[in-house]
């Protein structure tokens, strides 16, 4: 059992100790020696910092409906979250498409700026990765790269955007889809999203 406490303290002092660039903090670790989710945020003095790595995954499956551009899977980015320049999010999403023939797009919103994901017209599986970095309080720099099943022939897809968003307000992270050819629902479907903080 002393061993048991003896590694939870050291764990509980590893988590103490500051990030690079960071002012140092205390984050209290939950029955399971995780960080309690409502820490992800841990204050040091007047400073904030972040636990890094996995902070959002969500695996519940959304389809379009109907024609037109609907949205799939969402997250609200705290305000603060990238709150030096260089910080960076990094977003992971994947689904699939329904029968082939239907010409379908898939997008990610940073706040307001949109990248152009998946463009295909084939049935199977999509995959996507966005990283946003901040480059000022109220820009960032964000690129991307995606791959589609193309009737077995992978079609890649990057982009590479500068944007404005508050960094101090919370920004919405999303995936839309977009069904071109008719009203068919589930034409592009949505079933992972994973976001981590890189530093």
């Amino acid at each position: 059992m002393s061993l048991i406490i003896d590694s939870l303290a050291k764990l509980a002092e590893k988590f103490s100790q500051k990030y690079p660039g960071e002012a140092s903090g205390v984050a209290t670790l939950d029955a399971n020696a995780r960080i309690p989710t409502d820490q992800v945020f841990s204050t040091g003095g007047s400073d904030t910092h972040k636990a890094m790595g996995l902070i959002e995954i969500n695996t519940a499956a959304v389809g379009n409906v109907g024609a037109g551009e609907d949205d799939l899977m969402s997250y609200i980015l705290p305000g603060g979250t990238l709150d030096i320049d260089g910080k960076s999010v990094r977003i992971t999403v994947g689904g699939s498409t329904g029968a082939a023939g239907k010409s379908v797009t898939v997008y990610f919103l940073f706040g307001g700026t949109r990248f152009d994901l998946v463009l295909t017209e084939t049935s199977g599986l999509w995959w996507g990765t966005v990283v946003i970095t901040r480059t000022t309080s109220t820009t960032f720099r964000g690129i991307s790269s995606s791959l589609a099943d193309g009737a077995g022939t992978p079609i890649p897809r990057c982009d590479s955007t500068n944007g404005t968003e508050t960094m101090s307000g919370d920004i919405t992270l999303k995936v839309s889809g977009e069904n071109h050819t008719d009203a068919t629902n589930n034409a592009v479907i949505q079933q992972h999203m994973l976001i981590e903080l890189l530093n």
